[in-house]
């Protein structure tokens, strides 16, 4: 994953001074957007944006590599050159977008990435919505603060390339999708076809897996209003019989398996494949496979696949999933739920983590693509982490009392000292 020397040239010249314009512009839309938000937010998501300048004024020019930045900053030249353009390319489709920014600030992926660190410190207003209306709880700024500041994330969304937008617009469905659905705000459905489609067009996976979720929430809605009492447990595994049937038709539609097979081929390339030795001979060997590719996509790299820094700083962050994982099982299984929404979001995540996990065989690309599904994990431990945000709260009013009074007791007896 060597940065190639080449990736800047081509270049538009442009004075440097552009991309500090940029980044002005974009600590002005935020200072508009956090205004009326919560302090939290509003702190947070400055430090956050802040820091996500930096990376991209000095981090970002000196990385040692590339990725797909190269690839996606020549589609976006090509575009501003009027090169032609496919209606169904998601390569096109942020192209497109990345050449508005360029247009108006010249060609410069540095620009990109700051615009990028404005879309990342605003997941927390869509994530924090989806966490009180699955558990109906007030206080989200420990999902804020998770969603701003995990590393991998926060690399990725701050690179210049689409993960910040698609993962926003995901967020952004999903949770006009529980306004319309729990919140019964029905006129919003009228903005879920747009937003559905520009998911789409950036990554059509997550569009489907959207569906998916969907389906499942009117499955559950169906029974409750059948049966006239909340969905258990048990009733919602069995109603995701159906959406796995209709997932797996949508899977083998858009994946067969040679096509399956040539994704695994080219994602497995380079130093940093894992299970590359892999082949599906048929459709029994993908259904056998999924567990375990499943927890390879959210868990990967283990230990001894640590060999380079990268992957190293990857492993020290698996036992965050861990520790997620085992929160948002806790907090889903003893704290109330709504039915839809938790319908809705678990059916996107166990079903998007099984469909990258089928084609995602390497370390870089698995990090990038799971992004949202950790979010997911966060806000699934919304309860958890509520309680470890107050108890750190008390804990910090406790020691502060307890400074203050020691300064006032010591205060007192230079007073009676000084006194005879």
């Amino acid at each position: 994953m060597t940065r190639h020397p080449q990736l800047y040239i081509g270049l538009v010249s442009i004075p440097r001074c552009m991309a500090a314009v940029a980044a002005l512009v974009a600590v002005a839309l935020f200072g508009l957007i956090a205004r009326g938000r919560s302090r939290c937010y509003q702190w947070a998501g400055g430090v956050a944006l802040l820091a996500h300048i930096v990376f991209s004024l000095a981090v970002l020019p000196v990385l040692p590599y590339d990725w797909d930045i190269d690839l996606f900053h020549e589609v976006a030249v090509g575009i501003l050159q009027g090169g032609e353009m496919s209606p169904f390319s998601s390569l096109d489709a942020f192209g497109t977008v990345q050449a508005v920014l360029y247009a108006v600030f010249g060609a410069d992926p540095t620009v990109l990435s700051v615009f990028n660190g404005l879309v990342a410190v605003l997941l927390p207003l869509p994530a924090c919505y989806l966490a009180s209306r699955l558990y109906d709880t007030a206080s989200t700024d420990a999902v804020t603060v998770l969603v701003l500041f995990l590393p991998f994330p926060f690399l990725f969304h701050s690179l210049p390339m689409r993960d910040a937008l698609s993962t926003l617009l995901a967020l952004v469905t999903l949770a006009v999708c529980v306004r319309v659905l729990v919140d019964r705000q029905y006129p919003w459905a009228a903005t879920l076809p747009p937003l559905w489609g520009m998911v789409l067009l950036l990554r059509e996976e997550l569009a489907l897996v959207i569906l998916l979720g969907l389906g499942g929430a009117a499955i559950v809605g169906a029974l409750s209003h059948l049966f006239d009492r909340a969905v258990r447990l048990t009733s919602l595994a069995l109603s995701a019989i159906p959406v796995g049937i209709a997932g797996f038709a949508m899977f083998a539609s858009l994946f067969p398996v040679g096509a399956l097979n040539e994704r695994l081929q080219y994602r497995s390339a380079g130093g940093a494949a894992y299970l590359d030795f892999m082949r599906y001979d048929s459709w029994l060997d993908v259904v056998l496979s999924a567990p375990v590719r499943a927890v390879y996509f959210q868990y990967a790299p283990f230990t001894l696949h640590a060999d380079s820094a990268f992957d190293l700083a990857a492993v020290l962050f698996s036992p965050v999933l861990v520790v997620l994982t085992v929160t948002a099982s806790r907090s889903l299984r003893s704290a109330d739920t709504d039915p839809l929404a938790r319908a809705l979001l678990v059916v996107v995540y166990c079903f998007g983590v099984v469909g990258y996990g089928l084609v995602d065989s390497n370390f870089g690309t698995t990090i990038r693509h799971r992004g949202l599904f950790v979010f997911l994990l966060v806000i699934f431990s919304t309860p958890v982490l509520a309680s470890w945000d107050r108890s750190v709260r008390r804990l910090v009013d406790q020691t502060l009392y307890d400074r203050r009074d020691t300064e006032e007791k010591q205060r007192e007896a230079e007073k009676l000292d000084a006194g005879p």
